[in-house]
């Protein structure tokens, strides 16, 4: 993920942070800070979780990320996920279920502010289960891989 984008997430207060430290050698303590921006969630496995794409990389000028809100970054995964729905990729969060554009697009992009910080896809009936399929998720011992891209300049 490119410095800038971390800056985002940043100047948003949307990165997390983990501190570990060794207590079984103190001559030789060591703290380690992580560091985590949020995740999509192709589905609730977990190898469907995303690094966040990076708006820069789609197209957006560079100059775009300082004048980006939350509700901006919110349309631009929301463009993204739209393109893995498409391309077959995305499954309901809750019941796993697998999601397609149809006619009345009965799901939505949720964003996550609890515990963790992710965006995920979930039907509109599902959504009354969501924080019980979230509980005992946490985002450091989630492997995320790199977004696939997708052209989002022809939406």
């Amino acid at each position: 993920m490119r410095n800038e984008l971390l800056a985002w997430f940043a100047r948003e207060g949307l990165l997390l942070t983990d501190v570990v430290s060794s207590a079984q050698d103190p001559e030789h303590d060591e703290i380690k800070v992580a560091v985590r921006a949020p995740l999509l969630a192709l589905s609730r496995a977990n190898d469907d979780f995303r690094e966040c794409p990076d708006p820069v990389l789609f197209g957006y000028p560079e100059s775009s990320l300082e004048m980006m809100t939350l509700d901006d970054m919110n349309e631009f995964v929301l463009s993204w996920f739209e393109r893995a729905v498409a391309a077959g990729m995305a499954r309901c969060f809750v019941c796993n279920q697998p999601l397609d554009m149809g006619e009345e697009k009965p799901w939505d992009a949720v964003f996550v502010t609890h515990d963790m910080y992710c965006w995920l896809l979930v039907h509109f009936d599902c959504k009354r289960y969501l924080n019980r399929d979230l509980k005992g998720r946490h985002p450091f011992e989630v492997s995320a891989h790199p977004p696939e891209f997708f052209d989002l300049r022809l939406m």
